[in-house]
């Protein structure tokens, strides 16, 4: 059974470099491939600040974790960076039991990790 990811992403007003992305459902080793396209995408056109929404991501694995590692390295090598934010206490334990809270940018809320934005 594949499991399904939606992914949108809105402006982030006052932050002409920066996007917010909405994860809905699961990210997992059937959508990566497809969320990793989406997010190269925004790099390449420009958009290195990014601020992932997590309020209604229901689970990642650890190939979405591995995918998240990625975007939030890629980021930082092109000077930007990927904020993780609203994390579900589901998600966060997965990320936590992995050992990755350290490598990644978590914020309780959105609001915080876009004002954390450069």
């Amino acid at each position: 059974m594949e499991s399904q990811i939606e992914l949108t992403c809105e402006e982030i007003q006052g932050k002409s470099n920066a996007k917010l992305l909405h994860f809905v459902g699961d990210l997992d080793a059937t959508n990566v491939e497809m969320v990793l396209e989406n997010i190269c995408e925004l790099y390449n056109d420009g958009y290195v600040n990014l601020v992932a929404n997590f309020n209604r991501l229901r689970y990642v694995n650890s190939t979405g974790l591995g995918i998240l590692l990625h975007c939030s390295k890629s980021a930082k090598e092109k000077g930007g960076s990927f904020k993780i934010a609203s994390v579900n206490e589901n998600v966060y334990e997965i990320i936590e039991i992995i050992g990755a809270t350290s490598l990644l940018e978590i914020y309780d809320e959105v609001e915080e990790a876009v004002a954390a934005l450069k």
